[in-house]
């Protein structure tokens, strides 16, 4: 949902696809795929096709470091994107953190900023 604002607490080692997903959050849309553009949808949290990348709006310092595969996938797009199959929440084990986002970010719209915090303890 546009604009909306979700509060979701997650553990330190957390996958952010799944936190996202197990809330609710609309992450996928009718995206075409990275890897076979003449699709739609997602590939399981693999990390080949492109569509769940998500915005660091706050927080990128508690995630884990970008690997080569997510990297390849990045390659083009601002610092601040993450494909969020490859983003492992509080890697750094702090507690009480926050951790903004933006779902969709190729969508420049305001109207479309769908920035969502998270907490873990």
């Amino acid at each position: 949902e546009t604009g909306k604002e979700l509060k979701i607490n997650a553990k330190a080692g957390d996958n952010l696809r799944s936190l996202l997903m197990h809330n609710h959050a609309a992450i996928y849309g009718d995206l075409h795929r990275l890897d076979q553009p003449n699709l739609t949808g997602n590939c399981g949290g693999e990390g080949i096709c492109g569509t769940c990348l998500v915005q660091i709006l706050q927080g990128m310092d508690h995630l884990n470091k970008i690997g080569p595969q997510e990297s390849s996938m990045l390659k083009g797009r601002p610092e601040s994107w993450r494909a969020s199959c490859k983003t492992v929440v509080g890697a750094d084990n702090k507690e009480g953190t926050t951790l903004r986002i933006r779902l969709h970010p190729w969508v420049l719209s305001e109207a479309q900023d769908s920035s969502n915090m998270m907490r873990y303890p």
